[in-house]
């Protein structure tokens, strides 16, 4: 019987803040215990900055085409139509599929569901009241108020202002979608293969109290710090502390995730079943004068992820610059498949190829890039608008100091390469409405305002 696989996916967790990366804090102690019998990758970078970018790179092997500022469904749904992507590859390949989340980003609107047998995305949840003053609200505040407030540039302070004053939750937290991923698990013929992306570790950061080891404010200080961090990064000053413990709450948060799957999986006779953790992006916490991912920099502490295996046949840790762009393939490895995702190689066993430097890219409205290229000492990046910076990583961790001129030009070269190649590519289309349904939890989770 080909093995089972389960891929958890941490929304903006970067590497720099768990502990088995050397981290002081204890954010993520079973991802550790996991870490510790498994195979971890100390340098896995992603493919683009963004989820829905690092997701495409992840899902099918190549950068994305369409640009992470647009959050048009039809850009994407377009960018992507050729593409095999892997759960398309592992359904050819006998595995019954699901998927359990609630990044609208990711969900059917964009074209995300295909390929699974079970596709839970949680964007559109049904009403408890289903009255028809109710039905009128709903239809109002989709079709008039949301709109207007989007052009008078308000929405995200009425949506985020509305969420603080009655205590709203920004997202679905992974006990509200743990009965599918249990129901999966349970009834989901052999072979399987289940994905779960949790978004709880994507800000706004508030972790239920259990899980609060160090101090932060309540759900509508939090909210509120969560909110202006974003929009006035400067006026954080002191409170950048209480934001960072925050973020590491939520971190421990996810990783409670992990111990009660992994208490599933050994309560159905699964214990066997391979599980590959990692995340989409990390999170700027103020280390550049800027917190979240929305300016797509790529800097290590948006770029450099947690990438951890268990049950693949390896262990130990594996050094220098690893791509997300293989992970597609190194799940169709782990299940005995011989395609791989665009020709890219899995990253275990002989396929591993040792990487002098790997490419992350975002691809702009214009048809630009936002790129850089990892070295397994030295980065060297560049803005959209052509200003280049290196950094020399072994003694700058947080890329602090831009030693441009001193990097190896070897690593500028596969920079101008790979711009030379994707020169040009832009993804933009009219639209087709479908943002009616996703619009309100983009704008909780500050995709749009």
């Amino acid at each position: 019987m080909a093995q089972n696989v389960v891929l958890v996916s941490w929304d903006s967790v970067r590497a720099d803040h768990c502990s088995f990366h050397g981290y002081e804090r204890d954010t993520a102690p079973y991802l550790e215990s996991v870490a510790e019998e498994g195979l971890v990758f100390e340098d896995a970078q992603v493919p683009g900055v963004g989820t829905i970018t690092s997701f495409t790179g992840a899902f099918s092997g190549e950068h994305a085409d369409a640009s992470q500022q647009s959050i048009e469904p039809e850009d994407w749904k377009e960018a992507n139509a050729e593409r095999r992507l892997l759960s398309e590859a592992l359904q050819d390949a006998g595995y019954h599929t699901g998927a359990v989340h609630s990044n609208a980003l990711m969900s059917r609107f964009y074209g995300w569901d295909r390929g699974w047998d079970t596709y839970k995305d949680n964007v559109v949840t049904e009403a408890s009241d289903d009255t028809a003053s109710a039905r009128r609200w709903n239809r109002f505040k989709k079709e008039t108020l949301l709109p207007t407030l989007r052009r008078l540039g308000v929405s995200g302070l009425a949506v985020h202002g509305r969420n603080i004053a009655l205590k709203v939750p920004s997202y679905v937290p992974w006990e509200e979608m743990y009965a599918d991923i249990e129901a999966f698990i349970e009834s989901a013929p052999e072979p399987w293969f289940l994905w779960v992306l949790l978004v709880d570790t994507h800000h706004p950061w508030c972790a239920p109290p259990e899980y609060r080891e160090w101090e932060q404010p309540g759900f509508r200080l939090a909210h509120t710090w969560n909110y202006v961090m974003r929009r006035y990064p400067e006026w954080t000053g002191r409170r950048r502390e209480s934001i960072v413990n925050a973020y590491d709450n939520e971190m421990r948060h996810a990783d409670a995730f992990l111990e009660r799957l992994d208490d599933t999986l050994e309560a159905n006779g699964y214990g066997d079943a391979a599980v590959v953790v990692h995340s989409d992006h990390g999170d700027e916490l103020g280390e550049h004068g800027d917190y979240g991912h929305g300016n797509h920099w790529k800097y290590d502490t948006l770029t450099r992820v947690p990438l951890v295996m268990r049950n693949v046949g390896e262990t130990g840790t594996v050094e220098g610059p690893t791509t997300l762009l293989d992970l597609g393939s190194t799940i169709l490895d782990i299940t005995g498949s011989d395609e791989r995702l665009n020709g890219r190689p899995s990253l275990l066993g002989e396929e591993r190829v040792e990487r002098d430097a790997v490419v992350v890219e975002n691809r702009t409205a214009d048809g630009g890039a936002k790129a850089a290229v990892v070295g397994p000492e030295w980065k060297v990046l560049t803005h959209a608008e052509g200003e280049r910076e290196a950094y020399y990583r072994p003694d700058d961790e947080l890329e602090a100091e831009d030693r441009y001129g001193d990097h190896p030009r070897e690593l500028e070269a596969v920079l101008d390469a790979h711009l030379r190649e994707r020169e040009g590519i832009s993804v933009q289309s009219e639209g087709d409405g479908d943002m009616d349904d996703v619009q309100e939890r983009l704008t909780n989770l500050g995709y749009i305002d």
